[in-house]
Formats: C-alpha cells, sequence, structure tokens
C-alpha cells in the first residue's frame, strides 16, 4: 500500500513562480529554466513508477516515495522504499531516453542521445550509498536485523540499457521499469524469513513519515533577493502584471481579461519566493492594494492558518 503521498518538489514550485516573476531579460532565468526542466523530468519519471509499483500486491508492502531524511549532520533521499516484515528495498530512479552504456570499471554511465554523450556518477553505487545511510539510521533507531536491497530503475521508455562488460551487479541490480515485477519476486523468494512483525513495519512506517524532511528550495540558490521579484497580479491571459482591483474583481488594463482570483497564485508566489509568513501590510505592497479591509477579505478567503490579534495578524500556509 502507498504509505506517503507524493507531492510536487518544492524545486519545481520555487523555479515556476520565479519564471513567472522574473523580467524577461533576467540573467539568471536560462539557469533557472534549466534546472526545472531537469527537476521536472525526475519527476515525470518517479510518477511513472508510480504505475509499476502498483502492480506489486499492495498487502506485501507499504511503499514511500521521495524520502529525504537526516543522518547527523548530512541527508540522504531515497527516490522508493518498499517495506514488508521479511526485507526492505531501495529504488533509485532515472529518466533518461537515450543510450545508457554502464562502465563498472570506472563507476560511471555514459548516455547518448541527439548525438551527443555525456557522462554521469554511476547510479548502482549511488543507491549503495543510500542503502549505507540507510542501514545506519536504521541501527540508530535500534533496527538491526532488516535484510536491504536495492535496484535502479529507467523508467523512460526511449532509455538503451547496454551493459558491454557484462557486469554481473549491473544486470542483478539495474532494469527497466516495466521490469520491477520480476526483481521484487526475485528479492521475495530469496527473503522467506520474517524479521519484522506486521506491527513493527507500521511503526517503522510512521517513524520515517515523520523523519522526512522536504528540501528547503528558496532563491538563495540563484543569488537573488526579494527586490528582482515582479510584485502586483499577474493576468492569467496576457500574463502582464497589470492587473487592478476593480468592482470585487481583477481587471486586466491591457487585454481586457477580468478574474474573481487572480490573487492566489501571487499570495502563493510570495510565500514561496519572499517569505513563510506575510502580514496585511506586506500584502498590500505585493498586490499595490490601497484598501486594507480589501487585503484582509482576500487573506480570509484564502483560508490561510494566522496567529496574532486583527491588528498584528501574521499569515502563514498550513
Amino acid at each position: 500500500m502507498i504509505a506517503k503521498r507524493r507531492t510536487t518538489p518544492r524545486r519545481i514550485l520555487v523555479n515556476e513562480a520565479l519564471l513567472r516573476r522574473l523580467p524577461p531579460n533576467h540573467p539568471k532565468r536560462p539557469d533557472i529554466l534549466k534546472d526545472l526542466l531537469i527537476k521536472r523530468a525526475g519527476f515525470k519519471g518517479e510518477q511513472d513508477m508510480d504505475y509499476y509499483l502498483s502492480l506489486l500486491n499492495e498487502n506485501d508492502f507499504y511503499i514511500l516515495p521521495d524520502l529525504r531524511i537526516s543522518l547527523g549532520a548530512n541527508y540522504f533521499q531515497i527516490d522508493f522504499l518498499l517495506l514488508s516484515t521479511k526485507f526492505a528495498l531501495l529504488i533509485e530512479n532515472k529518466n533518461m531516453p537515450g543510450i545508457i552504456e554502464f562502465d563498472p570499471a570506472f563507476k560511471q554511465v555514459f548516455r547518448t542521445y541527439n548525438d551527443s554523450t555525456e557522462v554521469y556518477d554511476c547510479p548502482v553505487d549511488q543507491v549503495k550509498r543510500q542503502v549505507y545511510q540507510f542501514r545506519n539510521w536504521l541501527k540508530k533507531n535500534n533496527i538491526n536485523s532488516l535484510p536491504l536491497e536495492f535496484l535502479v530503475t529507467y523508467s523512460n521508455h526511449g532509455s538503451i540499457l547496454q551493459n558491454p562488460s557484462k557486469n554481473q551487479e549491473v544486470y542483478n541490480r539495474v532494469c527497466k521499469g516495466g521490469q520491477l515485477v520480476f526483481k521484487v519476486d526475485e528479492f521475495q523468494n530469496r527473503h522467506q524469513r520474517e524479521v519484522l512483525s506486521i506491527k513493527d513495519v507500521k511503526k517503522l512506517t510512521k517513524l520515517l513519515i515523520k523523519s522526512h524532511e522536504p528540501e528547503k528550495a528558496d532563491i538563495s540558490k540563484y543569488n537573488l533577493s526579494p527586490s528582482d521579484i515582479i510584485p502586483g497580479i499577474q493576468c492569467p491571459s496576457c500574463e502582464q502584471f497589470l492587473m487592478e482591483r476593480i468592482s470585487r474583481k481583477w481587471y486586466c488594463s491591457h487585454c481586457k481579461t477580468t478574474s474573481t482570483n487572480a490573487h492566489q497564485q501571487a499570495i502563493l508566489d510570495y510565500f514561496l519566493l519572499i517569505g513563510p509568513t506575510m502580514t496585511n501590510k506586506q500584502l498590500r505592497g505585493y498586490l499595490r492594494l490601497p484598501s486594507r479591509s480589501t487585503s484582509t477579505i482576500l487573506l480570509r478567503n484564502m483560508g490561510l492558518q494566522h496567529t496574532g490579534s486583527t491588528k498584528n495578524r501574521v499569515y502563514y500556509q498550513a
């Protein structure tokens, strides 16, 4: 069963908001767009893997996608973790079209796509490091008996996997997404003895979900400041920041579009790019609103959490 629901990574949301609110000629836009496309591809690959995971018997595993857990001063991430009473399986997923050639001797892979070849670190070693870190995390939490297995999956239908050295570990540990169920069958046949009770697996699942810390994505990565961000309401039609509040609606002076909820994306962009909290005064400056009462109504209708009295109220997302 799916024990943890997937959410859109915050870095994707931040990058999308930046591309909405940076000037068209801003020098950081190409870097942000490149980062966004990479993150979207990875997220799409993980979503594609959800289908193959759904083919497994839901009573055999607790499935936790996209875990990020601290271990000392560092963090480790797991694309997919499958927990059972007999073993745990860590999956590192890649969403890469093209010819993927493994070179185990030098711990690298080559990807040839569109007449261009790139080199990447070996994903088998990557997931092995995750296994090492996860084992240490389990020991730290007094769980020492759970066998750990690992796989590297390629979810893109355009991936062509090649193993010219005929390395056995690559054959055993790397597969296309569609072969996942058969690999899981192999692991289940290998691990017949129960080492954890169902109750223990549920407790471990809850502990992992509680320990999950999503990556904090902020604009400092690109050396940006709040002054780089375009304030105001973006028109949903022409994308100009020329909307004004007229008769309880937003009106675009450029293309004449009207909207009742165009402010909602602007407020969400504020939380992504400016800060985690917002006051009525900050909203008025950000949306260029002269009326305190209008700002109060907009914030209240967003269903945001808040602290403080009416005058000193601070709003934030749940």
